[in-house]
């Protein structure tokens, strides 16, 4: 079975109780898996158990005791195992014998760069559910792979629009995978996307980088908020311009925050605090994050690092660097 067979398999809802994947596409994976895990979490009134691991981590009768029984209050436990070409021939004897009599209420994936690796695996995965293969899609085929992405999410790419993504961004697939959503995300309840959104949406490139940055600060993810960091710097951005970015998205998630307490509509938002819909509806994603004490002492740092970069000859991009690294380590 191949990765788009897998997609139109989980659209009309039939789950497998245990899949391989196996091929070079971990983006593709990765696709598959949150396919897998709405899938099981839209079936309203059950339960839900999800996890991922990796075999260099954990051997197959850790996988086997924790899918060997049904979850107490019912639903459906979905685990993943990375890189099982990892396991011994034991381990792999044992998960072999295991997925012939896995329970329905269980889900197993697990990944492997090449079938050839654990043939007898696949061999056993195929009597109880499927081996599918992740293939990179071709440069020829990203168009067509473009619109169904959008498809997939409500809307419609034109042409035009698909050749413009491509010549702006290129045909790295995380990068354009990355590149539709946001701009799914701009159009708001727009259900085409023309070219003249690429280029609205490559014009908010910065600010939403900055709004994806604050995301990570959250998440105190220091690794994440560093790469959307240097991709302002590498799209051009000034040091100083970037923090009078960072001050002006928080003071919108504080006018968003101040004007939901005060009661004020979603649709009437934007007009209240003069911003863009799009990133009027990132920072009230924010506004429900953020507690005032941590905008304020964000404030605070920006002003400070401001102050650093215009008297010190330390460098600017540095500084910005201990910014995001204090923010992220702030409890």
């Amino acid at each position: 079975m191949q990765a788009e067979d897998l997609f139109k398999t989980l659209n009309s809802g039939k789950i497998d109780p245990v899949y391989l994947f196996a091929g070079d596409s971990r983006f593709l994976m990765e696709e598959a898996w949150n396919r897998l895990l709405a899938s099981i979490l839209t079936k309203g009134g059950r339960s839900f158990n999800g996890e991922r691991v990796n075999a260099r981590e954990i051997e197959a009768g850790d996988v086997i005791e924790r899918l060997a029984t049904a979850p107490m209050f019912g639903g459906q436990r979905l685990l993943m195992v990375e890189d099982v070409q990892a396991w011994d021939k034991a381990d792999r004897a044992a998960m072999e014998a295991f997925v012939q009599r896995i329970l329905p209420s269980a889900c197993l994936v697990m990944t492997v760069a090449d079938r050839k690796n654990v043939e007898g695996l696949a061999k056993a995965v195929e009597a109880r559910g499927k081996v599918v293969h992740f293939r990179s899609p071709s440069e020829k085929e990203a168009p067509r792979w473009l619109i169904e992405r959008a498809k997939h999410q409500g809307k419609t790419l034109s042409h035009r629009a698909t050749f413009l993504l491509l010549e702006m961004v290129g045909c790295d697939f995380n990068v354009l995978a990355s590149e539709i959503d946001k701009i799914c995300t701009f159009v708001g309840e727009n259900d085409r996307i023309e070219d003249r959104d690429i280029r609205d949406a490559a014009n908010s490139n910065r600010s939403f980088s900055a709004f994806e940055m604050l995301d990570h600060i959250k998440a105190r993810q220091a690794d994440r908020a560093l790469v959307s960091l240097r991709s302002m710097v590498l799209f051009g951005e000034l040091p100083l311009k970037i923090l009078s970015t960072m001050a002006w998205q928080i003071r919108l998630v504080w006018q968003v925050k101040d004007a939901m307490r005060q009661g004020i509509s979603d649709a009437e938002l934007p007009k209240r605090v003069g911003a863009h819909p799009f990133a009027v509806r990132k920072a009230r994603e924010q506004a429900l994050r953020f507690s005032d004490a941590e905008l304020y002492g964000a404030v605070e740092a920006i002003g400070r690092t401001d102050i650093a970069v215009k008297s010190t000859g330390i460098s600017a991009e540095l500084l910005l660097e201990e910014l995001v690294l204090n923010l992220c380590s702030v409890p």
